[in-house]
């Protein structure tokens, strides 16, 4: 019986390692593929795979996260279960294969965290029903936002237009240039429900070559292009005349780049005398149109030390301009020779030349049509003055800028503090000089705030003045007062000099009047004594 029992477990046994052998054995060697491996959100992904056990049920994941085979799904924040297959029938080991698409997804939403699926890569994982654990793996990469733009290069301040698709609807778009944002100058702020966008904006300063536009989501969708800033110069005012002032602006250098300024290939003086960028490859500065250049179109150049380079056109007309050139910086002054200068016109045309419509002069214009007169600065108001040619039909015309300058004070010399004089009085100062020459205003009054003015006295050419008026005592003690000031050929009033006192004769009230009483009642003593001395030798006789 005992050997009956052991042989019948023995016989058991071998038959179930045959059966068991007969039986093919899984090593976790599934694999997955992808088709194709790269697409937008909603596009259509074939995903096969093999070596999986045949009729088992294969759940297949999408996330952001990146994981490895015999991690667990359920570890991942954030993921999305985009299809469920089978592997082919059990029993069979050629079936066990899977074969099946998912199409990507807007969000992935069966983790702890919710995302929208953006540009980037994303990874397609396998897993069995019932069984968190990762059985495969493969990397997926998601095309989300495309951009285009119109133009691909141009200047600083132009607008370019940029083309957007494949972004997520109905979210905000953010531009950025270089890293930073920048502001839509016009048209949409937010995908359309197609992921569509077009809008517009203004390139700012920036350096040469090439920058990076960027336009993303409120997903994560992202895509950039780049842009190529080129050199520009433009020229305020783009037309003018010999001697005229140009300012000249460029942008789309290179940073700290030195720059000069020609004209019809001629290096001209500028102001600033040196040039150099700003860090966005801008800069400005102006010059003077040089006697050189004909009537027409003269080409302005900005020239970098590297290639860098941009012109501009200016247009020539004819015109005057003055020399020397003023400004409120550098003014002229009264009795200055002030030069005009005309070009561009006809030989033998006649010109009146005027300052502020008064005639001060005649030209006429030689055989390359140009002319030079020259007129003293007559006596005005300092600021602008208008000086202009005529030919009787045209009017040409140019500024010259009068100092603003006041004189400096003059010193009251004569009559001295609180000096007695006569009723005409004589009063002396110390000369002051102008550029624009200087006349005097005297002023006498009666007390210190010259409320009450007895004489005044404008444009006086010498310091010093006799009143030819006499003037009459004051009260008993009380003085006069007078002031002087210097006033130049542009009208500018200097300031007053100090008040000074004189008295018209009476005694200085530094001798009080008691004191005067005392000096004479010592005279009446005096005479006194003499007459009584007097009388005693008479009669002693």
């Amino acid at each position: 019986m005992k050997h009956f029992k052991a042989s019948s477990i023995l016989i058991l046994t071998i038959t179930l390692l045959m059966m068991l052998s007969a039986i093919p054995a899984y090593a976790n060697d599934e694999d997955i593929s992808l088709s194709p491996k790269k697409g937008d959100i909603d596009d259509k992904i074939t995903v096969t795979g093999s070596d999986y056990e045949p009729g088992g049920r294969v759940y297949i994941y999408l996330s952001s996260h990146e994981a490895e085979v015999d991690d667990e799904i359920e570890d991942l924040n954030a993921y999305e279960q985009v299809v469920k297959t089978s592997a082919g029938d059990l029993g069979d080991p050629d079936e066990g294969e899977i074969d099946t698409f998912f199409r990507v997804p807007y969000q992935l939403t069966d983790g702890e965290d919710t995302e929208y699926v953006h540009g980037g890569d994303y990874y397609v994982y396998a897993a069995y029903r019932g069984d968190p654990t990762i059985v495969a793996v493969a990397q997926f990469t998601v095309i989300g936002g495309e951009i285009e733009i119109s133009p691909e290069e141009g200047y600083a301040g132009s607008e370019v237009e940029i083309s957007g698709n494949k972004f997520v609807a109905n979210q905000q778009i953010t531009i950025e240039y270089d890293g930073d944002d920048i502001e839509i100058a016009s048209g949409a702020s937010e995908v359309d429900i197609n992921g569509e966008f077009t809008s517009t904006i203004i390139i700012p300063e920036s350096t040469a070559g090439a920058h990076t536009i960027t336009a993303s989501d409120e997903a994560g969708n992202e895509s950039e292009v780049e842009f190529s800033v080129e050199p520009e110069v433009t020229l305020d005012p783009a037309s003018g005349s010999v001697g005229d002032e140009i300012t000249v602006s460029g942008t789309g250098f290179n940073d700290d780049e030195h720059i000069t300024i020609t004209v019809d290939s001629y290096r001209v003086a500028t102001t600033p005398l040196f040039i150099n960028t700003d860090r966005n490859g801008s800069f400005s500065a102006s010059f003077s149109v040089p006697s050189h250049v004909t009537i027409g179109t003269s080409k302005i150049g900005a020239r970098g030390e590297t290639i860098n380079r941009a012109d501009a056109d200016l247009t020539v007309v004819p015109g005057i301009s003055l020399y020397p050139i003023t400004s409120q910086t550098s003014p002229g002054h009264v009795g200055m020779e002030l030069a005009v200068h005309g070009t561009g016109f006809s030989s033998g045309d006649e010109f009146t030349i005027t300052y502020d419509d008064t005639e001060v002069g005649a030209a006429i214009a030689d055989s390359a049509g140009n002319f030079r007169a020259t007129f003293t600065v007559p006596p005005g108001i300092a600021g602008d003055h208008n000086v202009a040619a005529t030919d009787g039909t045209l009017i040409f015309s140019d500024t010259f800028v009068l100092e603003a300058e006041a004189p400096p004070t003059p010193m009251p010399q004569l009559p001295e503090l609180a000096a007695t004089v006569e009723g005409e009085v004589y009063l002396d100062w110390s000369d002051v000089t102008d550029p624009s020459g200087v006349t005097y205003t005297l002023q006498i009054g009666t007390d210190d705030n010259f409320t009450t003015i007895v004489l005044e006295k404008e444009g006086l050419v010498d310091s010093e003045y006799t009143t030819e008026e006499r003037l009459e005592p004051a009260e008993a003690n009380t003085p006069y007062y007078w002031r002087i000031r210097a006033v130049d050929g542009a009208s500018n009033e200097g300031k007053w000099a100090i008040p000074m006192l004189f008295y018209i004769g009476s005694p200085s009230p530094l001798m009080p009047g008691w004191t005067i009483y005392i000096w004479i009642g010592l005279g009446v003593v005096l005479l006194a004594i003499i007459g009584f001395r007097l009388r005693r030798r008479i009669r002693q006789r």
